[in-house]
């Protein structure tokens, strides 16, 4: 879970899709699904939704984390 918040988040803050898997440690990838694919295509729309389905991602754990 964090490797796909660490990618999205770093992704929105300006750095690369390379540059931000470039952090993660060798061989969890796995873990990120498809989103490096969504946020290397072409069409604009598609990068804008994985960006906006991590952004909720990272809303909803930071919620859970207040109810606490």
């Amino acid at each position: 879970m964090w490797q796909r918040s660490f990618v999205g988040v770093s992704v929105l803050l300006g750095a690369s899709v390379d540059e931000a898997l470039g952090g993660l440690p060798a061989g969890v990838e796995a873990a990120l699904g498809d989103l490096p694919v969504r946020l290397r295509d072409p069409r604009k729309v598609v990068r804008a939704q994985a960006l906006a389905t991590v952004a909720q991602e990272v809303a909803v754990a930071l919620d859970q984390v207040t109810l606490r």
